[in-house]
């Protein structure tokens, strides 16, 4: 043995049989495929991560900044209108939606800056600091809008909110273009990652391929090498040499081989004449089987090895796509179902047994959205790919909005085989959507339409009637006594009868109106289709007849009622803002006509509110300018004519509307707030006045002045008469303040508690023009008047009225039943001195004694006076 041939040895020692081999190489191929998966797994979800911050830091700043310039610009266009408008209330009601504009972007810009200010940082300051600017612009528009400057306006509106505004424009459109280069860098940068990332996944694919063939060639040729030496020592024995046995090293298949190769070849060689040709056969077969055996050794691996490759990658596709949260579909290209995930079934709500075989469009509700179906299908039919948003049902008939995905699957020859539909859940997205929606143009307490939705229709509106030659009717209503309410029960109360009154109105109209909640206690009424006027009778009656019930709310029964102003297209104006104007004048004139009633609008109502805008803007400066002026009228006992008082009466000369009527400025005066300051100048003018007359015939009586339902409500006017009668040593008991009867029945409580106070301070008080409201006894049992005024309109036809008669006498009884002082206004006859002498009453006052005298004029005719009446 020692002799043998140095080929024969085997320097490979293998130690472990090619079964583990196999084996711990499927383990190492099943391995690698494994990590691939996971790191490729690994690049597609931090695609999707990075294209979810592109858009959160894109898209989503891009649509706030269009929201923000679409804002800026109805600011500018409100404002701009501003310097058009010539009424007076029409402006009070466009400064109030600008100030409600300019808040709404106010709020808007807050919440863009603090979300988006670290990422532009300069552009965001520049943008809040001009907003500022513009701000402070708008504001002394506004302030000149007030003041019916239309001059001021255009000038402010050209050289100063204009270069603000277009400032604020520029800003805004430079950051849109940062956000959007932003953007595009962004995606740039995504694009760049995921190819870095796709070349990454290649490059450790192609390392791992490669070291995988390199493990499997250097097996083969290992295997390869060892078949190969025992293939040479059989030649060797087939050529005749049969002595040198081989060197048997390791314990695997082919050692063993090598062992019973050294005993067949001792017994050839034992045997070796015996058995020549069987030996020779017996190689032959050798090497035959050795062959077969490599053939189908490499075969079998490659079988095992492409098997467990295509297990492993079609579980992990199975799980992949029957655990994912989006819902994935498979459909054969006649469009029959073979496959859903989990994701779909459960959110659907169909079970697969229900889904498979049937088309897929049973699973889409195409019918309701005609243009989108049609889109998807010539998308289908071209092979091309369809994206979109559909609203499907669920099997229990709930609607849900998907984000559907469908592409072709081709086969080798680019045929279509199969459809892939991918379906992502976006209800919540769109309901949130909806919702904002929703917020935008309803009314958050009433669910009506809100003023910018509302004033969306009525222009709508005018353009289809003025199309068809119809009739639009505007209704502006509000409730009368719900200031009250709110204010004695509170916004929780005064909210739910806004519920109840929105709810009354609406099951007032036709379908086809608009029911509308402009703010607070105001709502809007929009009509269409009309022929004339007459055709909103029938709606006005119901309103009314709706609101004749209480309104029962908790333990509350409460009273409201509606005044309704109603403006006409094309008839009271040719858009939405002159209607809009001109049905709250309407409205306002309602109100005057004693509420719970309706009016339409007239021209006569705009030359009215001319009028009432001449004199509120003289009387704003009539107190400096020293125009207005005292009369005094005295007021004598009815029997003997004695001197009892004077009555005060305010005039005003204008020096450019002449002599204004208190009838026509007191009015005026007492819806603008001018009545206080003319109110508080009244008293210390007519104290001073009387302290003047100190000495005189007048020194001794009493005094009566008028006192507006405003100044009673006003908490300053109980100090202010106290410190007036301390400053000019007045007695307290000789001051009569007459208050009208309107100041009663507006809120009787308040009423009463206002005119306790004044009567603490020792002043009588008197109830002027009785008999022309709607005061009744208990008004003069609850309330603490001394002293009760017939009213001239009664005294005027006394002697030949019989019905006016009857009501002077009934209201002189009804006083002196109550322990009241009777005074009659308007005595111009004798006739009527007489009459109401016999009535009882006890002073009288008019023309037939003195017309109102100035002060040096009725000093003077006290003087003469001497309680003889002197008949004009």
């Amino acid at each position: 043995m020692k002799n043998q041939h140095p080929a024969l040895e085997m320097h490979q020692t293998p130690k472990s049989s090619f079964k583990s081999k196999l084996l711990l190489g499927s383990i190492t191929v099943m391995t690698l495929i494994a990590v691939l998966l996971l790191i490729g797994n690994g690049a597609i979800q931090r695609a999707v991560k990075q294209q979810e911050e592109v858009r959160n830091q894109t898209v989503l700043p891009l649509a706030e900044m269009s929201n923000l310039q679409a804002q800026i610009y109805r600011i500018r266009v409100t404002e701009a209108n501003l310097s058009q408008i010539n009424d007076y209330f029409a402006m009070a009601a466009e400064v109030d939606f600008l100030n409600r504009q300019i808040t709404e972007f106010h709020l808007s810009l807050d919440i863009f800056l603090e979300k988006n200010r670290e990422l532009y940082d300069d552009r965001a300051e520049l943008l809040e600091s001009n907003w500022l600017l513009m701000t402070n612009s708008l504001e002394q528009v506004i302030q000149a809008a007030n003041e019916m400057n239309s001059s001021e306006v255009d000038r402010l509106s050209a050289y100063d909110v204009q270069p603000r505004f277009n400032t604020l424009i520029t800003l805004m459109e430079q950051l849109a273009v940062q956000i959007n280069k932003g953007s595009e860098e962004q995606f740039q940068e995504a694009i760049l990652s995921l190819e870095k990332q796709r070349t990454q996944f290649l490059i450790f694919s192609l390392a791992a391929m490669l070291i995988l063939v390199g493990l499997m060639l250097n097996f083969t040729r290992y295997l390869s090498g060892r078949v190969s030496f025992l293939h040479a020592a059989f030649t060797r024995v087939s050529s005749g040499y049969i002595h040198d046995p081989i060197d048997v090293r390791g314990s695997d298949e082919l050692a063993e081989l090598a062992v019973a190769f050294n005993a067949m070849q001792d017994k050839i060689a034992s045997r070796e004449k015996a058995l020549l040709k069987a030996r020779e056969e017996l190689e032959l077969r050798v090497e035959q089987r050795t062959n077969q055996l490599q053939e189908i050794n490499f075969q079998l691996q490659q079988e095992i090895d492409v098997r467990l490759r295509a297990e492993e990658n079609l579980r992990v596709l199975s799980q992949a796509v029957s655990q994912s949260p989006i819902s994935i579909i498979i459909a054969g290209v006649d469009g029959g179902v073979e496959y859903v995930n989990q994701a779909f079934t459960d959110c659907s709500g169909f079970s697969v047994e229900e889904i498979k075989g049937n088309d897929f469009t049973f699973l889409n509700n195409l019918d309701s959205q005609p243009e989108l179906s049609k889109e998807l299908w010539d998308a289908i039919n071209n092979g091309q790919e369809w994206r979109g948003e559909l609203a499907n049902l669920r099997k229990n008939g709930q609607r849900y909005w998907e984000y559907t995905h469908i592409s072709p699957v081709t086969d080798e020859t680019g045929q279509i085989t199969h459809y892939l539909i991918i379906k992502n859940d976006i209800t919540e997205r769109k309901e949130q959507e909806q919702k904002i929606i929703h917020q935008a143009h309803f009314d958050s307490l009433t669910e009506l339409p809100n003023r910018s939705l509302a004033m969306d229709r009525l222009a709508q509106g005018v353009i289809k009637a003025s199309r068809n030659n119809d009739v639009l009717a505007l209704m502006f209503i509000d409730l009368d006594g719900f200031k009250n309410v709110n204010d004695s029960l509170g916004h929780d109360i005064g909210d739910q009868l806004l519920i109840h009154a929105s709810k009354r109105l609406s099951d007032s109209v036709r379908n086809t109106d608009t029911v509308a909640r402009l703010g607070g206690d105001e709502f809007l009424i929009i009509m269409e289709g009309l022929v004339s006027r007459r055709d909103c009778l029938p709606v006005l009656n119901k309103i009314k007849e709706s609101f004749g019930a209480p309104f029962n709310i908790g333990s509350n029964e409460l009273k409201v009622t509606p005044s309704i102003g109603l403006s006409l297209f094309p008839d009271d104006g040719q858009d939405g803002d002159v209607l809009l104007r001109n049905a709250d004048l309407a409205m306002y004139q309602a109100k005057e006509a004693g509420r719970n009633t309706h009016h339409f609008f007239n021209q006569e109502m705009h030359k009215n509110l001319r009028r009432r805008l001449e004199i509120e803007n003289q009387l704003k400066h009539a107190l400096e300018k020293g125009e207005l002026f005292l009369l005094y009228q005295p007021i004598v006992e009815a029997k003997t004519y004695e001197l009892k008082g004077l009555e005060a009466l305010i005039r005003w000369d204008n020096e450019l509307l002449g002599r204004v009527m208190p009838d026509e400025f007191i009015s005026v005066a007492e819806q603008s707030g001018l009545i206080i300051p003319i109110g508080n100048w009244l008293v210390n003018e007519v104290l001073a006045q009387m302290k003047c007359w100190h000495g005189s015939v007048l020194e001794d009586i009493a005094i009566s002045i008028n006192v507006s339902p405003r100044q009673i409500q006003d908490q300053s006017l109980q100090p202010l008469i106290n410190d007036a009668l301390e400053k000019y040593s007045f007695t307290a008991s000789k001051l009569i303040l007459e208050v009208t009867e309107g100041l009663l029945i507006r809120n009787p409580l308040e009423a009463k508690s206002n005119l306790q106070r004044l009567k603490d301070l020792g002043v009588q008080l008197a109830m002027d023009d009785f008999g022309t409201g709607y005061s009744s006894l208990s008004n003069l049992k609850n309330f603490p008047f001394d002293i009760l005024k017939i009213d001239r309109t009664f005294v005027r036809d006394i002697e030949k009225d019989d019905d006016d008669y009857a009501l002077v006498s009934a209201a002189v009884s009804m006083g002196r039943g109550l322990g009241l002082r009777i005074v009659a206004e308007g005595i111009e006859t004798k006739n009527q001195l007489e009459i109401l002498s016999d009535m009882q009453c006890d002073s009288v006052q008019g023309f037939y004694f003195s017309r109102p005298l100035s002060a040096e004029a009725i000093k003077d005719w006290s003087e003469k006076y001497h309680y003889k009446p002197n008949p004009q």
